[in-house]
């Protein structure tokens, strides 16, 4: 692979996929797009404003108009795709606001204008309409322009160019140092991959199966780096996964002079009230240097891998680091991987190419986007992985199945593991509590495809039951693979909660199985939502993903509970072998076929239903 010409083609590619995928999608009719959930219609909003003016951007306006501090958006049925933090543009005729999603959750769905946006969005306050809005995605481009930023580093610096080319042909040969000692309460596996990243003097594999401990292992890596004065970038694909990063090594460390979260407040939530890292919005090398405020003899910077891309990015503008850990690197493209390495030294790289993939444009012909960046370095030096093999998570009954579907049985469940023998006094489902720790009850209700309120009930029934038995609703996880699915199942929980808990989403865990990877609760509940996924023939790739039901049944310490319909498992090869992707994933189905014959099973039937 010639790495700069792939890597300035891949910059293209994905540029011209965007805007044409965006392109398609807003010249769909209506209907279309509302049904794929790229567009919300026929909405009412009611508008907060200011009372004066947000920042000192913006001018005094006439007497009539006020700057928008928020829109409360009224939506009877909301099956878009959108999640907090996307960019919209909420429009009516000639009124065009471009803001971002503030809160999604049963009780309301807020968007709000960001502090550079809000100078354009303002409004007469008692004339306006108040019915048939619209929400759209916005076109955005950034990532171009950040990634170019990489590119061109590559082609001023032939030495950094150079050492990236040859790593990812599998060129590079690591030397060994054996400098320190073991850490003493890591297991056999964690400290080799310790030792190795510690020593190794080009790069570090390491692959952390679901419950291993990977983040602790990362923790204990970057103390021993940092104390050596080594200054060490703390990446991954999103800003919690690199929170959950910054917050192990925070815990060793203890010493927010030497620990650094980059970002905006919302990016920073699982590290915002940690006392020992220090949150800002952006660290200039020139405002790091002899800055007493910061160590100066080694120090950890989290951030996302375009924070490098500068001058296109501000964020650490000047920075240069001697280490780089990825974590969750099976997420993270090659592209993306390229920006994280082209001002860093040693390459660390943390992830389970038997978990979530990247998303990343198909059938380009180009190598960066044929894999995740930890699957090519799995491929290409497969002597060089480190494998965390004890799970402190999935006990012996959780970890059988993903540990013959995935891991070739090479791993194990740690002493410390318990199964759960608890006897459940249930309301609704005693047959599925006190049952096998990991339960497919699988039923033969047909309703929409990516939304199922019958799912939606019995998951709001199993988590009912669960909290009449005493378990605290932190201790709840429930995923789906479509974003429909998981406001269906706030709606049906917020129905059957008891109203002793106030903002139970706060701490319920309820979303897609992309925001799971890398969490874990006592009890998992997954909603597959689809009752017709061989008819439909479309996304079979993306429902019948092996590396996404590996992350939904991999999250349980206690129960492990798949809600699926029958027809999820009834694949008759023979009527599928036409079909234009069936050879791409025709092993993806035979593992969900094993996944099925090896799951012990309960099964709901139509003519049952008033009984559960």
């Amino acid at each position: 692979m010639d790495v700069l010409t792939e890597f300035r083609a891949a910059i293209d590619i994905e540029r011209l996929k965007t805007l044409e995928d965006f392109d398609e999608q807003m010249n769909q009719p209506l209907d279309e797009r509302v049904a794929k959930g790229v567009t919300m219609s026929n909405l009412k909003v009611e508008f907060d404003f200011f009372d004066g003016l947000p920042n000192q951007y913006c001018y005094p306006l006439s007497n009539s108009q006020k700057y928008i501090s928020s829109a409360r958006i009224i939506c009877d049925n909301n099956i878009s795709k959108f999640k907090e933090g996307n960019p919209v543009l909420l429009t009516n005729g000639v009124h065009k606001f471009e803001m971002e999603i503030d809160e999604d959750s049963p009780e309301n769905f807020i968007v709000k204008p960001n502090d550079f946006n809000v100078k354009t969005c303002y409004i007469n306050p008692n004339d306006y309409p108040r019915n048939n809005w619209e929400i759209n995605a916005v076109k955005v481009d950034i990532t171009a322009k950040l990634l170019l930023s990489a590119a061109q580093i590559l082609i001023d610096n032939s030495q950094t160019l150079n050492k990236i080319d040859s790593f990812l042909n599998g060129r590079t040969k690591n030397s060994s140092k054996n400098n320190f000692q073991r850490v003493g309460y890591l297991n056999d596996s964690q400290n080799t991959a310790y030792l190795k990243a510690i020593n190794a003097s080009d790069f570090c594999i390491i692959q952390g199966p679901p419950g291993t401990g990977k983040t602790e292992t990362i923790g204990n890596i970057t103390k021993q780096l940092i104390e050596s004065g080594l200054n060490v970038f703390i990446t991954a694909p999103t800003n919690t996964a690199i929170n959950n990063c910054i917050n192990s090594i925070a815990s060793k460390v203890r010493d927010n002079s030497r620990v650094i979260k980059i970002g905006e407040k919302a990016g920073n939530k699982e590290v915002q009230e940690n006392q020992f890292v220090m949150k800002k919005s952006r660290l200039a090398y020139s405002s790091y240097l002899n800055n007493p405020t910061y160590n100066q003899k080694g120090i950890a910077v989290g951030a996302t891998a375009y924070s490098l891309c500068y001058p296109a990015s501000k964020k650490l503008d000047g920075w240069k680091f001697d280490v780089v850990i990825v974590d969750e690197a099976s997420q993270l493209s090659i592209p993306l991987s390229i920006a994280a390495m082209c001002r860093t030294g040693k390459y660390i790289f943390v992830g389970d190419h038997k978990q979530l993939d990247p998303i990343i444009p198909k059938n380009s012909n180009n190598e960066m986007f044929a894999e995740s960046i930890f699957s090519r370095l799995a491929r290409i030096y497969p002597s060089e992985i480190n494998l965390l093999n004890t799970s402190y998570r999935l006990n012996e009954t959780l970890i059988k199945i993903p540990n013959t579907l995935f891991y070739e049985n090479r791993l194990h469940s740690d002493s410390t593991t318990k199964i759960d023998n608890t006897k459940y006094q249930c309301t609704y489902h005693p047959e599925v509590l006190n049952n096998d720790s990991h339960i497919l009850l699988q039923h033969n209700i047909f309703d929409a495809q990516g939304r199922s309120p019958f799912e939606a009930k019995l998951v709001a029934e199993l988590i009912f039951d669960l909290l009449k038995n005493g378990v605290t609703i932190n201790d709840i996880g429930v995923m789906s693979p479509y974003r429909a699915q998981v406001r269906e199942i706030k709606k049906e929980v917020k129905k059957i909660i008891p109203k002793s808990i106030s903002n139970p989403f706060e701490t319920l865990f309820v979303d897609t199985v992309d925001s799971m990877q890398g969490q874990e609760r006592n009890y998992i509940i997954y909603s597959m939502a689809n009752s017709h996924p061989l008819e439909s023939m479309r996304r079979l790739d993306f429902f019948y993903s092996p590396n996404r039901l590996n992350v939904a049944i991999t999250r349980a310490i206690k129960k492990c509970i798949v809600i699926a319909n029958y027809k999820v498992f009834d694949i008759i090869d023979e009527e599928l072998k036409d079909h234009k992707d069936y050879q791409d994933i025709k092993s993806s189905l035979d593992i969900f076929k094993r996944f099925h014959s090896l799951s012990t099973k309960i099964e709901i039937n139509q003519t049952e239903e008033n009984e559960w």
